[in-house]
């Protein structure tokens, strides 16, 4: 009986503050407030990135920022699928994939807004970055350490990645409207996640992986520079080109953050509490270009 009086107050809360994890609560919620705004939120860990204390601590992504202004003010319904460590390929192909088709079919009347963050994983992964990076050879510049014929196959299937998503919306939710953001430059440096002071800790994400290919200090920046870059400048020709730009918004927020600058990132590749704020209030404006609706910020 506890058990079933605790789920009840659940779903009585995510009800009242438009917010929920789960595919189910969200149908429900969206039958139940359909006067509502239905934004789903798919993505990486700028959009998943837990807090501090995991439960508890500062807003540390760019939906938590977002979360602040649409909960509990009964004009929105947001579904939050976001995973730590996703990539584009792998949300817009297989399991992932035949789940958001689901999500948005049975809720295509109610859903307006779909949130994408997805290509960083791609390129700076674990797995992915160092097949992109040659070992340094002395006379080699920054842009030597990089395979570039692997580096445009990769480009080549995050955009693909991100039409499939484009396919997927315009066939079932046309009157929606994809909105995606750039990337801000990360510095490579020795500094990976920390949990509860310090107690749990991870690896950094990039920094390893120039130092096993001996790629001297000074060319780690130039490096993701010219990655990150140049997807920008992929997403960006997405939002404008006349086949795709009536589906997705592209929010250009590379340049918000001042690399390697500490009151701007948390660690290696991810954004101080104050930083993802500053990222998320220029896609929140985007929004709110889409649907009027939405709260003010």
């Amino acid at each position: 009986m506890a058990k079933k009086t605790s789920l009840k107050r659940k779903k009585n809360r995510s009800l009242s503050s438009g917010l929920t994890y789960t595919a189910t609560e969200f149908r429900s919620m969206c039958k139940k407030k359909p006067h509502r705004i239905g934004i789903v939120a798919e993505g990486d860990s700028w959009f998943a990135y837990p807090r501090k204390w995991i439960a508890a601590g500062p807003d540390t992504n760019i939906i938590h920022h977002i979360a602040d202004k649409v909960a509990d003010t009964d004009k929105v319904n947001l579904l939050r699928l976001a995973s730590n460590g996703d990539e584009a390929v792998n949300m817009t192909s297989g399991k992932q994939m035949k789940a958001l088709y689901k999500i948005l079919k049975k809720n295509r009347e109610h859903i307006k807004i779909v949130l994408f963050s997805g290509g960083g994983n791609d390129i700076v992964g674990r797995d992915d970055m160092l097949p992109l990076l040659y070992e340094y050879e002395e006379g080699m510049t920054a842009l030597d350490c990089i395979n570039a014929e692997r580096f445009q196959r990769k480009l080549a299937s995050i955009v693909l990645a991100y039409h499939r998503l484009i396919d997927l919306c315009s066939d079932i939710v046309p009157d929606a409207k994809i909105v995606t953001h750039t990337y801000d430059i990360p510095k490579p440096e020795n500094s990976g996640a920390e949990f509860f002071w310090g107690l749990i800790k991870t690896k950094p994400w990039v920094y390893p992986y120039l130092k096993r290919k001996k790629i001297p200090g000074e060319f780690h920046l130039p490096i993701m520079q010219h990655m990150l870059g140049n997807f920008g400048k992929e997403l960006i020709k997405l939002g404008t080109a006349p086949a795709t730009r009536d589906h997705i918004v592209v929010v250009d927020t590379q340049g918000t953050l001042r690399p390697g600058h500490n009151t701007d990132w948390l660690n290696e590749i991810h954004p101080s509490e104050p930083g993802f704020k500053r990222v998320s209030k220029k896609i929140y404006r985007q929004m709110r270009e889409i649907d009027k609706g939405l709260p003010a910020w």
